[in-house]
């Protein structure tokens, strides 16, 4: 086998030796459970666990329970050449959960029935090669760490299980680890492998993705291209600003940007001659992490008298924000916010991820940077964990369904539109009327948001103070 790092393959590795990750994201229910346990019985460990160096288990929690429960004391397992981190060990987990992800379509040399053999990269003959973005995913962490991965092949030489894997050893060129059945069981084994064996459960990341990570997903807008050949041309564009908010305001209408980024639209505007207002609670300073706390306070400050000599505003757009909310309770908050600013007679305008058009990027043809994969690891609430920049952060999804129900707990008129594109959108009107009560809760978090090192600025009582008179007017005329 040639490698970058020789990962070393046991076939009969011992599971009283194992010592499980403090963290396995994945859950299974009853049901799943004891699906797997015939799968085990049946089919036995056809794909190996993974260890660390040190001898943690990496992936594979799930199938070893499977193991003992139904009395084997051995497991095949890959065994790292060197302990990696917390980070990685994760992507591993995920990545080798991710069978049902096959959509390529390889051949290679096949072994002996029922035994592992070592397959020649050079014998792997990719028919079709599909979903980049989860062999790219492979690649990083096979180039990081070497042939962790292995595949299943039929004794016609299609690999039936892993083919992505296989694909990224033939372009790497690093022989693979291969379990060969017979054709005629192939389909029952994809059946018993694949398909719904649990959900992510991302809590036990929560200490390590504060809600102050999230300003790495803030996307830079109106940015040019740095090449000459595309110089003063403009890439980043939002479709929200583009195709909501730009055709509803003139240069008289009262806008502010909530959850604003870097505040590029709100800033390219301004300096057109547009009343547009902007608030990011993890504004950073340029070019840098370090979060610019004085800009931040003087965006509430700026706001607050807004709304204490002219009143809520006419438009409001939240842009790639709910999708970045790290809990149903910061959703909640940021969208009762957004109806609090928003005056009777005014309109939210909303984009957010659309999972369904997410889902099938995987099968596309894209390509994707080294820093961030487009894998969704879903957990119960459509919320995807990625580690991108040394950080986790929390990806948040809808589809356009989901969308409707949630802002219609807001506005009573929620107009959709561009579902089918990444981006879902909605347009809002009249805002429904919630306790006074939880909208100072809300806003007590939304404008003294946490900070690292346990830090609020505590800046926020006065915007709290006029908002609070504001809606409690607005709704009575509502209510009236």
């Amino acid at each position: 086998m040639s490698s970058r790092l020789e990962v070393r393959f046991d076939p009969a590795y011992p599971l009283a030796k194992l010592r499980p990750a403090e963290y396995n994201p994945r859950r299974l229910s009853p049901e799943s459970f004891v699906r797997l346990q015939g799968s085990l019985g049946r089919h036995g460990v056809v794909k190996p666990v993974i260890l660390n160096a040190d001898g943690t288990l990496v992936a594979g929690h799930q199938r070893t329970k499977g193991l003992k429960a139904i009395g084997q004391e051995t497991t095949p397992a890959m065994i790292l050449p060197q302990k990696v981190r917390l980070q990685d060990e994760i992507k591993f987990n995920l990545l080798h959960n991710r069978v049902e992800t096959e959509s390529s379509l390889v051949y290679a040399e096949p072994g002996p029935i029922g035994q592992w053999c070592w397959i020649p990269w050079q014998t792997i003959q990719v028919a079709e090669s599909k979903n980049l973005p989860f062999q790219q995913a492979i690649a990083f962490m096979t180039a990081a760490h070497g042939a962790w991965g292995s595949v299943v092949i039929d004794d016609q030489g299609r690999i039936v299980l892993n083919a992505e894997y296989a694909a990224v050893a033939k372009t790497q060129r690093f022989d693979v680890l291969a379990w060969t059945c017979a054709s005629s069981d192939a389909g029952e084994l994809v059946q018993d492998l694949t398909g719904e064996y649990g959900v992510y459960d991302w809590t036990g990341l929560e200490d390590q993705a504060p809600v102050w990570n999230q300003h790495i997903v803030q996307p830079n807008r109106l940015r040019e291209h740095s090449s000459k050949a595309k110089a003063d041309q403009v890439r980043y564009k939002s479709e929200v600003w583009e195709r909501l908010v730009r055709p509803r305001i003139t240069t008289s209408t009262r806008v502010v940007d909530f959850g604003a980024g870097h505040g590029d639209y709100a800033r390219h505007l301004r300096g057109e001659g547009y009343r547009v207002q902007d608030y990011e609670p993890y504004r950073t300073l340029k070019g840098k992490y370090s979060l610019d706390i004085r800009t931040i306070v003087g965006q509430i400050r700026g706001i607050e008298r807004e709304l204490r000599e002219r009143g809520l505003y006419e438009v409001v757009v939240l842009d790639s924000v709910i999708n970045a909310t790290t809990s149903l309770d910061y959703q909640h908050w940021v969208l009762l916010t957004v109806n609090a600013l928003c005056a009777a007679d005014g309109q939210v305008c909303i984009g957010t991820r659309n999972l369904e058009r997410e889902l099938a990027y995987e099968n596309s043809g894209h390509s994707i940077s080294r820093d961030s994969t487009r894998l969704n690891f879903l957990d119960s609430e459509n919320v995807d964990m990625r580690f991108v920049k040394g950080k986790w952060q929390r990806i948040r999804y809808h589809t356009p369904e989901s969308l409707r129900g949630l802002l219609l707990r807001y506005f009573e008129d929620v107009q959709l539109s561009d579902t089918s594109r990444a981006t879902v959108k909605a347009v809002c009107r009249k805002p429904r009327a919630f306790p006074v009560e939880e909208y100072e809760e809300a806003f007590r978090n939304e404008f003294n948001m946490p900070y690292p090192n346990e830090y609020r600025h505590n800046k926020h009582e006065g915007i709290v103070a006029i908002l609070v008179e504001l809606i409690k007017d607005r709704n009575s005329k509502l209510e009236g």
